[in-house]
C-alpha cells in the first residue's frame, strides 16, 4: 500500500488480488463463485440460465445484475451501458477460470482507471499470455452438469499461443433451467520491438431456459415445488464476439500501453415474471469499439521517497438497437412496446499522482473527466428522440501513513458515477445527468509474520437512488441515500514455504443502506445487513511430487429488506463450500467439490415483485430457490509443450 505502483494493492483502499493459483483452489460451479469468499462481496445467483448474476459490494443492491460494479477484462469494459434489460447490465459468463492470470478487486470508487459503474467498486481481470503445457479436461455432476475443456499453449518461441476451448451443458436444478454454451478463447503474444503485443479473439454462444421467479410463501408452505417453472418457453440466447489488442512497452513502473477492442453482442431474453403482463421479449444488439492509452513515469529514490505519475484516456462507443414486445411462447402477440436506436460515446481522460516526500508518508491524488455523447432515436415516439452530451468529474484523494514497515493506515475520498440509461432514464427526460456518489473511508493494513489483517470503515452518499422492480420496467428515483459500513479481512498462515501453503481466513462486512428524506421509505431493498466467510485454503506437497490443494469455507449472509419500509425481509442464510484437488507429476489431476445450503434455500435471491414498495404483503415476495446440494467432479490431463517439467507447475491443478 505504501509502494509507488499502479497495482490495485498500492491504492489507499480496501483491495483484494487473486492469482491463478488462488482461483484454481476455489470451488467454482459458476462465475459468481469466484467472488463469494472475498470480503464485502455478495453474490445472488438468480438461477435463470445464462444471465448476469447479482454481484454487489458496499451496500448496493443484488437485484440489478451487478450494474454497480465496473468490470474489465484486459482493459475492455464489460458493463452494457443503456441495456434495455437493466442499466449497465453485467454478464461475466464469458469468463473461464483457465484463462485468468489475476483478478484485482477495489472496494469503493477509488480506482481512477475505472470509470462508468464504479460505485460499489471495480473488478479488473487480466488473462494469461501462455502456459508451458496443453491440457484436456472434463467434469460433471449434479443436475446434468457436464463440461469439456481443452487448452493449447507453449513458451519459449517467437510467439506464445494460448487457446482455450469449452463446451458446457447443464439441465439445471429447476424445471426449464437448462444451459448450453460454447466458449472459444484464442490469444497470441509476441515481442514487437522493445514491447509486447497480445492479440485476443473470443467467441461465446449460449442458449438457456429460465424457470422464472415463484411465490416464496407457496414454496415455503409446500403448495409449490421449489423446482417449479413459471413458463416452459422462458429463456433466451446470447452470442458474443470480441477482438482485443494490447501493446505494452517498457518496465512496469515506466511503461506505455495501448489497447484497442471491438465487440459484437446480441442478447435475447423471454421472461414471464409471474405478473398479469405475461411473457416479454427483450433484444439488445450492440457493436462496441474503444480503446485506452496510458503512460506511467516513476522516480523513486533509494531512501523510499519519490513520485509516480499516471496519465491516460479511455474511449468507448456503443451502437445499440433494442426492442421489447409482449409474447406468448416466444411469438409476438401485440404491438412493439419499445424500439430504440442509440449511439453512445464516452471519452474519459484521467491522471493520478503518488508522492512520497518521506518514506513513511504517501499522498495520492487522482481525477478523471468523462464526457458522454448520446444520440437516441425512439422509433415508436420520434418526439422523444434526443441528443445530449453531459460530462462528469470524479476526483479521488488519499493519504497513507506507514509507521512501521508492517503497518499502514490510510484515509481516502472518492467519487464515482453511473452513466444515464437511454432506455429507462433518458427518454422523455433530456435534462437528466449521470448518477454521482461520493465515498469516504478510513482503514488499516497489517502484515506481521504469518498474520495479515485489513480493516476499514466507510460512508457513501448517493445523489439519487434509482430503483427498477424488474428488468424492462420503468425506473423510479428514490432521492438521496447513504450507506454506512465496515469490512475486515484476516488471514493466518499456518504453513507458508516454497512447497506448502496452509492458511486460515475470515472476513466480515456490515452495511446499512438508507434512503434519506423519503419516509415512509427508509431502506434500499435487497442489501444484506452483513456478509461473512470463514475457511481454509491449502496446497500441500505429498509423496512422489504429488500435491493436495483446495479450499473450504462457510459463507454467512444476513437478512435483507424486501421493501423500502423494512416490513418484509429475506432471512439470513448460510452456504458451505469445499473443493479438493489432487495432482500427479505425470500430468493427471482430479478434483471434487460440493456446495450445501444448510438453512434457507429461498433467501439467496428474493424480491418484491408484485407489491408496492411500502405496505407490501408477504404474498408479494418471489424467489429463485437454490438447490440444497450440488456436487461436481472431474479430471485434467496436461501435456508439456515447452520442455518444462509438469511437477514445476503442479500447484495450479487446472
Amino acid at each position: 500500500m505504501s509502494n509507488l505502483s499502479t497495482a490495485a494493492a498500492a491504492l489507499p483502499a480496501g483491495t483484494t488480488t487473486l492469482d491463478a493459483r488462488a482461483i484454481a483452489q476455489t470451488p467454482i460451479a459458476s462465475y459468481g463463485d469466484i467472488f463469494r469468499s472475498l470480503p464485502g462481496f455478495e453474490v445472488a445467483n438468480y438461477g435463470q440460465g445464462a444471465i448476469g448474476y447479482g454481484l454487489s459490494m458496499r451496500g448496493y443492491t443484488n437485484a440489478e445484475h451487478g450494474r454497480d460494479i465496473a468490470y474489465y477484462i484486459d482493459g475492455v469494459p464489460l458493463n452494457d451501458i443503456s441495456s434495455i434489460h437493466t442499466p449497465n447490465y453485467a454478464d461475466l459468463n464469458i469468463l473461464m477460470p483457465e484463462t485468468v492470470q489475476s483478478i484485482e478487486v477495489v472496494r469503493g470508487p477509488f480506482n481512477v482507471e475505472c470509470g462508468d459503474s464504479n460505485l460499489g467498486g471495480c473488478v479488473n481481470v487480466t488473462t494469461k499470455n501462455s502456459e508451458p503445457f496443453a491440457s484436456i479436461g472434463a467434469s460433471g455432476g449434479s443436475y446434468g452438469a457436464a463440461r469439456a475443456v481443452g487448452t493449447f499453449s507453449s513458451q519459449g518461441g517467437a510467439y506464445q499461443p494460448f487457446f482455450v476451448e469449452q463446451g458446457y451443458h447443464a439441465d439445471g436444478y429447476r424445471d426449464n433451467s437448462f444451459v448450453n454454451n460454447y466458449d472459444s478463447f484464442n490469444k497470441i503474444t509476441i515481442q514487437l520491438g522493445d514491447g509486447t503485443l497480445s492479440i485476443r479473439g473470443q467467441a461465446y454462444g449460449t442458449t438457456f431456459g429460465a424457470p422464472g421467479y415463484i411465490n416464496r410463501d407457496a414454496v415455503a408452505s409446500g403448495v409449490l415445488s421449489p423446482r417449479a417453472a413459471v413458463d416452459p418457453t422462458d429463456g433466451g440466447s446470447k452470442n458474443f464476439e470480441n477482438l482485443t489488442a494490447n501493446y505494452t512497452w517498457g518496465p512496469a513502473d515506466q511503461n506505455f500501453t495501448v489497447m484497442a477492442f471491438t465487440n459484437h453482442d446480441i442478447f435475447n431474453r423471454f421472461a414471464d415474471f409471474g405478473t398479469a403482463s405475461g411473457q416479454r421479449w427483450q433484444q439488445d444488439e450492440r457493436t462496441t469499439a474503444g480503446g485506452r492509452i496510458r503512460k506511467v513515469w516513476t522516480n523513486e529514490a533509494a531512501d523510499g521517497t519519490g513520485w509516480q505519475l499516471l496519465v491516460g484516456t479511455q474511449w468507448r462507443t456503443d451502437f445499440i438497437n433494442a426492442f421489447q414486445a409482449p409474447t406468448t411462447a416466444r411469438a409476438i402477440n401485440g404491438p412493439i412496446a419499445e424500439s430504440i436506436g442509440d449511439t453512445e460515446t464516452d471519452i474519459g481522460p484521467y491522471a493520478q499522482v503518488q508522492w512520497k516526500p518521506v518514506s513513511w508518508l504517501k499522498v495520492t491524488a487522482a481525477g478523471r473527466f468523462d464526457k458522454f455523447y448520446y444520440n437516441v432515436v425512439d422509433r415508436l415516439t420520434p418526439s422523444n428522440s434526443t441528443s445530449i452530451s453531459p460530462g462528469i468529474w470524479s476526483p479521488k484523494a488519499g493519504v497513507t501513513l506507514t509507521p512501521f514497515k508492517w503497518w499502514d493506515v490510510y484515509v481516502n475520498y472518492g467519487q464515482g458515477f453511473r452513466s444515464i440509461d437511454a432506455a429507462t432514464e433518458l427518454i422523455g427526460n433530456p435534462t437528466i445527468q449521470p448518477f454521482k456518489i461520493e465515498s469516504k473511508e478510513v482503514g488499516t493494513h497489517l502484515n506481521i509474520g504469518p498474520f495479515v489483517l485489513h480493516a476499514d470503515v466507510y460512508t457513501t452518499h448517493s445523489q439519487n437512488e434509482a430503483f427498477q422492480a424488474a428488468p424492462g420496467l420503468p425506473e423510479t428515483f428514490l432521492g438521496a441515500a447513504e450507506r454506512a459500513g465496515y469490512d475486515f479481512d484476516a488471514r493466518y498462515y499456518i504453513v507458508k514455504d516454497a512447497a506448502n501453503n496452509v492458511a486460515l481466513f475470515a472476513n466480515y462486512g456490515e452495511v446499512v443502506a438508507r434512503l434519506l428524506n423519503s419516509a415512509p421509505s427508509f431502506y434500499v431493498p435487497n442489501v444484506p445487513l452483513y456478509t461473512a466467510n470463514i475457511g481454509v485454503e491449502y496446497s500441500v506437497a505429498m509423496r512422489n511430487a504429488e500435491r493436495l490443494s483446495g479450499s473450504a469455507f462457510v459463507s454467512f449472509v444476513g437478512h435483507q429488506n424486501m421493501t423500502q419500509d423494512g416490513a418484509l425481509t429475506a432471512s439470513a442464510y448460510q452456504r458451505v463450500t469445499g473443493r479438493l484437488n489432487y495432482s500427479w507429476p505425470g500430468g493427471w489431476s482430479v478434483f471434487t467439490e460440493a456446495i450445501w445450503y444448510p438453512g434457507s434455500i429461498l433467501s439467496e435471491f428474493a424480491f418484491n415483485l408484485t407489491g408496492p414498495v411500502v405496505g407490501a404483503s408477504s404474498s408479494d415476495i418471489y424467489a429463485a430457490p437454490a438447490p440444497r446440494w450440488t456436487v461436481l467432479g472431474g479430471f485434467t490431463y496436461r501435456i508439456p509443450t515447452s520442455g518444462i517439467a509438469l511437477a514445476d507447475n503442479i500447484e495450479d491443478p487446472r
